[in-house]
């Protein structure tokens, strides 16, 4: 039995209706590099959902081990002072809220940050 074409509709309209309107917009992207002699290898997404943006590592993500790893912005090659989160794991796909208020047009770099040694570990350049 086919469904009349207002029925369609009508299904299509409700379904539309209900999925988010920005649900997982990207913002800026990048592709991750070692800095200061470290080893690391990525790619980095900036995503939005409503009101809330996420830093989204992807499945390719590695970063060698160092102690106190923390997740910074940065603009042409100054990272020093937007520490915002501290990295979960070496490996592997992570997600982390960005803070509300944060501005990303002042920033034109993601970096990790090795809080203990106060040296960059990663560099991303966002596009």
């Amino acid at each position: 039995m086919r469904m009349p074409l207002e029925a369609l509709g009508l299904v299509l309209g409700a379904m539309l209706a209900l999925a988010p309107a920005n649900a997982d917009e990207v913002l800026k992207m990048g592709t991750i590099a070692g800095a200061g002699g470290h080893r690391a290898a990525g790619t980095i997404e900036i995503a939005r959902d409503g009101d809330v943006m996420t830093v989204h590592l992807k499945e390719d993500f590695v970063l060698q081990e160092a102690p106190t790893p923390r997740l910074a912005w940065g603009k042409d090659g100054y990272a020093r002072g937007s520490n915002f989160a501290t990295l979960g794991k070496f490996k592997g796909a992570q997600a982390y809220t960005i803070p509300a208020g944060t501005d990303l047009a002042r920033f034109n770099e993601f970096w990790i940050w090795c809080e203990k040694f106060d040296v960059p570990l990663a560099v991303a350049k966002l596009r």
